[in-house]
């Protein structure tokens, strides 16, 4: 192919790609704001009470559908929050990174299948002494997966599709509160409505 045949490609590949950016900033898309505030605070097995955003919180997810809440799963007390970035897609990320952040070190990372189909992720995080359990996924809300580039490229498909592709995955963070460990098969024993965000 000639020198020129390819720069024609590559400018039209780009004028393209341009057009469809501009239509698809204006193409609202469905968020997953109903799904994550129709996690229930009560249940037979649990308690939960909604923590308000700090300001900080408020200025950086000011575009984000954000859940923040603690639970009481059986003798558990739980940290547990849902991100939906479908207007900040940046937002949502590969939560190693703010547990680092935080200065937790990942002595471990293992992937824990689930009875009903995908997986999450399973981390230790140590801090000095100090050792705890977290535990995230990613969910449209029918597949769970623990993969940050998954996410990316569901996001970014169902961006393409202008949401036709799936509905709109979302991050789930569980940590433990008191303790250090978490009971993932008693959790979902008395919880497991938080596999429906």
């Amino acid at each position: 192919m000639k020198q020129i045949h390819k720069q024609i490609l590559l400018w039209t590949g780009l004028a393209l790609a341009v057009m469809a950016g501009a239509v698809w900033q204006f193409f609202p898309l469905k968020d997953a704001q109903k799904r994550i505030e129709g996690l229930p605070l009560y249940g037979p097995g649990f308690v939960g009470k909604s923590i308000p955003l700090s300001d900080w919180e408020k200025d950086f997810f000011q575009k984000v559908n954000i859940l923040k809440r603690v639970y009481k799963v059986g003798d558990q007390h739980l940290f547990i929050t849902a991100l939906d970035g479908t207007n900040d897609r940046h937002a949502v990320h590969d939560p190693l990174y703010c547990f680092r952040g935080s200065g937790w070190d990942v002595v471990k990372q293992e992937t824990l299948p689930l009875k009903r189909g995908g997986s999450v992720a399973w981390v230790t995080l140590q801090k000095g002494d100090e050792q705890k359990d977290a535990v995230y996924w990613f969910s449209d809300g029918n597949k769970h997966y623990d993969a940050p580039l998954s996410y990316w490229w569901q996001a970014t498909l169902r961006r393409l599709t202008l949401g036709m592709s799936s509905p709109e995955p979302v991050l789930i963070v569980v940590q433990p509160i008191s303790g250090t460990k978490i009971d993932w098969d008693k959790l979902m024993l008395r919880f497991p409505e938080l596999l429906t965000i």
